[in-house]
């Protein structure tokens, strides 16, 4: 299931935690980075698009780098909102 904070496996065998989220229009992108077998993440994040379908959801890379470098934008300022408003605080301490 694509959701933020889960860890998922894709067919390549890598591990990716979905870290936030953004929509546009109909189109939902993640952002996520990979983590290693124990969990631990590593310096190598992406954007994936989520794809549904009749037999399940899937994660498809952003290559497109005009559509790319404006997710970013988008996500840095989802996050830059909730680190001001105090949320991810709030989010860390429940997970404490």
């Amino acid at each position: 299931m694509i959701e933020i904070g889960n860890i998922v496996t894709l067919e390549n065998h890598k591990d990716y935690l979905l870290l936030e989220d953004v929509s546009l229009g109909e189109r939902k992108f993640v952002y996520a980075v990979r983590v290693l077998e124990d969990e631990t993440p590593t310096n190598e994040y992406i954007i994936f698009e989520c794809v549904y379908a009749p037999d399940g959801e899937y994660l498809k890379d952003v290559n497109n780098k005009e559509e790319y470098d404006a997710l970013i934008a988008l996500f840095k300022d989802k996050i830059s909102n909730k680190i001001i408003s105090g949320e991810y605080e709030d989010m860390v301490q429940q997970g404490e």
